[in-house]
């Protein structure tokens, strides 16, 4: 399983494919938070709100995550090292568990280099009015699961589909749904029971919370439960391949 996380890590930085995705992610990031005239932009508010970057964050993330993750394993397919892949003395779970940990390796460290962005933003405050470093911690532990599912989501569309772009899109699309779309629908709901019923089905629900620094096991319990169901319909998926 380390082996396979190592290759799919050293495949994006032997070349400038890695570079070019994570530079691009952090690029846009810094100009949409400190340079464009968004309003997610920290300078166009007296009073600094850390919650602007947790708020963009998601959106940024899914077009990471998907384009470092559609060639997980449509990429093996299109090189003919799939077979090879699926016929080492490996099984589903270590396969699959290689390759989540290596783009989660590359995300983690997109994630660590963006808190530059909050040190830069720390340097412009008083002593006194020092950002919340609780609130930061958890906001960046939601972040971290969220990521962590759209990696999920993203391998298993790879698993599904062999042309990378067809992946990409899938993937794409299956993220923004279980992200915003379970808001919109509870939106229209006019029963207040109905509408906690609906919104909890979706990701950002639990998100919002750990990004306003509240935790709650619910919550927690929900991000890490989705990322085990997608995982192990993944590895049956793998398994399939596998009896081929």
């Amino acid at each position: 399983m380390w082996c396979i996380a190592k290759k799919e890590f050293n495949f994006y930085f032997r070349s400038l494919t890695g570079y070019l995705i994570t530079g691009s992610y952090l690029t846009i990031n810094s100009l949409i938070l400190w340079f464009f005239d968004t309003p997610y932009n920290f300078l166009n508010y007296e009073i600094v709100d850390i919650n602007l970057f947790f708020e963009i964050s998601p959106w940024l993330l899914i077009i990471l995550i998907c384009s470092l993750s559609m060639g997980s394993f449509s990429g093996e397919v299109s090189s003919g090292t799939m077979e090879l892949l699926i016929t080492k003395p490996l099984n589903a779970n270590e396969i699959f568990g290689g390759k989540f940990l290596g783009i989660t390796f590359i995300y983690c460290a997109c994630i660590f280099m963006t808190i530059l962005n909050l040190v830069a933003l720390n340097s412009l405050l008083t002593f006194e009015s020092g950002l919340d470093l609780s609130l930061i911690f958890t906001s960046y532990v939601g972040l971290l699961l969220v990521g962590l599912i759209f990696i999920s989501i993203s391998l298993f569309c790879s698993i599904l589909f062999k042309n990378q772009v067809t992946s990409f899109l899938i993937s794409f699309v299956l993220c923004l749904f279980q992200y915003f779309f379970w808001d919109f629908l509870a939106s229209l709901v006019t029963n207040p029971w109905s509408y906690k019923i609906v919104s909890s089905i979706g990701i950002r629900t639990h998100y919002v919370g750990l990004s306003h620094g509240i935790i709650k096991l619910d919550d927690i319990v929900y991000l890490i439960g989705l990322i085990v169901i997608i995982h192990m319909l993944s590895i049956i998926q793998i398994k399939k391949e596998q009896l081929k």
